[in-house]
């Protein structure tokens, strides 16, 4: 068996906000949708289904929970023809939302690789995301290019997307990760896969400033800046055509200007995968 760069699904989306630094935040985040998870399978030029059901008992946005306690699952399909091409339908329930399916997603990309050895790789994807409010300021759409550099054991990923049909925004995310194998029988396969993962975002700050004696304005700027910073700590396990993954994983979010108080924050997670050749 040999490892190949798959593109699941990681749903998150909160609450309607205008267009403040919250919003953006949440914006950003959508590039979860797409997190690149591996998987082992034997590969050749045929057609796939990898089907994925995943479980926080928490859930947080860039970090942040937003003062509302709630866990989260997320089901997913994918569709994928060789290595190249893929299109994915999944969608996300949070336990304390009104309507508690959020939003449904459907995204479709292609990848290549840039050198002949295979080590590194180019995705180019586009996702459109159905709301279930519809508050004019999401955005329902998304561009993202994903390079993702493979060599033994270590993974390095980043990524670009845009966001837009509502309140545009920008965002890019970066990680490295290196797989230590703890068992590795015939049919079977255990390993722990820790991951430093940086997420950076477009956000509006608001700035008063003084003119004059007594004037006082307020002045709205686009910064670009990093959010969040997670550490995760899955455990891995590999069979047939079924793989677990059971992590741990730390939040350790960046203050926006209008932030104060922010704390590192944890959970647990476990999800389940199921390949099949068509």
């Amino acid at each position: 068996m040999k490892k190949f760069l798959f593109f699941g699904f990681f749903l998150a989306h909160f609450y309607s906000f205008s267009q403040t630094e919250e919003d953006t935040i949440l914006d950003s985040v959508i590039d979860e949708l797409f997190s690149t998870d591996s998987l082992l399978v034997d590969l050749s030029k045929s057609n796939y289904l990898y089907t994925t059901f995943s479980f926080d008992e928490s859930v947080f946005f860039a970090g942040r929970d937003f003062d509302v306690t709630q866990f989260g699952f997320t089901p997913s399909i994918s569709y994928m023809r060789g290595q190249n091409f893929f299109i994915s339908l999944g969608s996300a329930y949070f336990s304390e939302l009104d309507p508690n399916w959020d939003f449904v997603s459907l995204s479709s990309g292609y990848s290549f690789f840039l050198d002949s050895k295979e080590r590194l790789s180019l995705t180019g994807i586009y996702s459109r995301i159905f709301f279930s409010d519809d508050t004019a300021e999401l955005n329902p759409n998304r561009l993202s290019t994903v390079l993702t550099f493979n060599k033994n054991n270590l993974r390095l990923r980043g990524s670009v997307g845009y966001l837009f049909g509502g309140s545009t925004s920008f965002y890019t995310t970066s990680s490295g990760s290196y797989e230590f194998s703890i068992l590795d029988k015939e049919n079977w396969e255990i390993s722990l896969n820790p991951q430093l993962s940086l997420l950076m975002s477009e956000q509006t700050v608001s700035e008063q400033i003084s003119s004059g004696f007594s004037k006082i304005q307020t002045v709205e700027r686009d910064l670009f800046d990093l959010i969040n910073t997670q550490i995760s700590i899955p455990l891995q396990f590999d069979t047939g055509n079924w793989d677990f993954e059971f992590s741990y994983n730390i939040n350790l979010p960046k203050a926006l200007s209008s932030e104060s108080n922010l704390t590192t924050t944890g959970y647990f997670s476990f999800s389940l995968g199921y390949f099949s050749v068509l």
